[in-house]
């Protein structure tokens, strides 16, 4: 097993020399085996090596258990190592996430901060093996997954290496036999209360009866999987590059998309959903391609979120409009030129000297109401959406009023209200789409520096 360790790490190139590796050692027979081995492969390998082990106090007095063994482990063979404690259980109610989904966050978040401190040349070694990865594929699989699903784990991933992938369970445990390693058992391994669980225990003996070679072909199907998906990605980055509409973000052009076999219009739409930050969903991007070809419209990803299409172009609307409902707000600092304060809706600003302005005005009075003395408004100035107690004194009214009872005199629906652009500085409203300028902000004979504001709105 130590060949093949070895030439798994030259395989994938997984350390170079001068690097620090650590490894994630739960105390578990496969961490226990890969610390020993890399322990022992220091010298060969020119790296150097410590430990990091997460307690997430979920089995109670076993949890410690594990980490008095790991820290006794790392004692003995002078290794250094790094734990931390989390009550994984109340993290995960406190976050609404479940407990696996949590505890896997949290472990490699610590692994990733404890690497860190070793500097740019670590990496981080994980002992998943030849088992984990068909387990993983089998997941995938009863879940529903596309070609990145069937690379199950990756050898390789960043700074995280697997130089165990390729060795099975037996393997490994026939290794700590030989080497006469001590190890600790997880004793929820043993149940099937997780669904990895009964993968494990129901679904890959019967695998492995219709084919023993199965573990084997997995990991083929997995590494073939990994690069062809890896030469597609790169193939729809480049395609993505070339089609997109550089005016504005998460925008293609939808003639040249049309263009594109289906396979990568999947594959462009699944990657503007990943650069959002949207799970993916084969279903959902059924939709979105129905879409696009359509030309019209919108499809819903999520709350506030939709892929929208017209004639020209198809993209991806981050602030979707929901009429009686009120909108995402929104806050960016006063600036000249446009700002856009959400998908189809932006303001413009710009900048007169009083000369410049006097020219405006003599031919249009009306714009009296959109200009601002830069000089009178204080401290840093925000285009926002409006907020509860917001009143302003408007150059033609009398006093100050709400902005409330303003919109319910003019009789302006909610949905307007929650769209309308307000500028604020320290001392409260300057201005109000709609109504216009407050008296304290108003340009004078005095001024030197004037902003008219124009508000450019897509109501499509």
């Amino acid at each position: 097993m130590r060949r093949k360790v070895l030439q798994t790490i030259q395989q994938y190139q997984m350390v170079q020399k001068g690097d620090h590796v650590v490894v994630a050692f739960s105390g578990g027979a496969d961490s226990s085996a890969l610390l020993t081995l890399l322990w022992q492969l220091q010298k060969e390998l020119s790296i150097t090596v410590s430990a990091c082990h997460l307690n997430h106090h979920l089995r109670g007095e076993e949890s410690n258990r594990d980490e008095a063994f790991v820290r006794q482990f790392c004692t003995e063979h002078h290794i250094e190592l790094s734990v931390r404690e989390i009550d994984a259980q109340r993290l995960a109610k406190e976050q609404g996430k479940s407990v696996e989904a949590l505890s896997r966050e949290e472990r490699y978040r610590f692994f990733e901060e404890t690497a860190q401190e070793f500097g740019i040349s670590t990496k981080i070694a994980t002992a998943h093996n030849l088992n984990d990865n068909a387990e993983t594929l089998l997941f995938y699989l009863a879940r529903g997954t596309g070609l990145n699903g069937l690379g199950a784990i990756p050898p390789v991933r960043g700074n995280i290496i697997r130089p165990l992938i390729e060795c099975s369970r037996e393997e490994i445990e026939n290794f700590c036999d030989e080497q006469n390693i001590l190890f600790v058992t997880d004793s929820t391994n043993l149940t099937d209360l997780y669904t990895r669980n009964r993968i494990r225990h129901r679904i890959m003996p019967e695998m492995q009866q219709l084919n023993p070679a199965f573990l084997k072909s997995i990991l083929h199907l997995s590494v073939t999987a990994q690069a062809e998906n890896q030469l597609l990605d790169q193939m729809c980055s480049e395609e993505y590059q070339r089609i997109a509409l550089h005016d504005r973000m998460y925008a293609v052009d939808r003639k040249e998309f049309l263009k594109l076999h289906p396979a990568m219009q999947r594959r462009i739409l699944l990657h503007m959903m990943t650069e959002l930050g949207q799970e993916p969903d084969f279903c959902k991007v059924r939709e979105m391609q129905q879409r696009a070809l359509q030309g019209s419209g919108k499809t819903e990803l999520c709350y506030g979120t939709a892929l929208c299409a017209d004639e020209k172009s198809i993209w991806i609307d981050t602030a979707v409009f929901y009429p009686n409902q009120r909108q995402p707000y929104f806050e960016q600092p006063f600036a000249e030129g446009e700002t856009v304060l959400f998908s189809g809706k932006s303001v413009w600003v710009n900048f007169y000297s009083a000369e410049e302005y006097k020219l405006f005005f003599k031919k249009d009075p009306s714009i009296l109401k959109n200009a601002i003395d830069c000089d009178k408004m204080k401290n840093i100035a925000v285009f926002r959406q409006r907020k509860d107690g917001d009143r302003i004194a408007v150059y033609n009214k009398q006093g100050s009023k709400p902005l409330k009872k303003m919109w319910n005199e003019a009789k302006t629906p909610q949905e307007k209200r929650w769209r309308s652009v307000v500028i604020s500085d320290s001392e409260g409203v300057v201005w109000v789409e709609g109504f216009g300028v407050s008296k304290r902000a108003m340009p004078d004979e005095n001024s030197k520096m004037i902003a008219l504001i124009e508000i450019k709105e897509d109501n499509r």
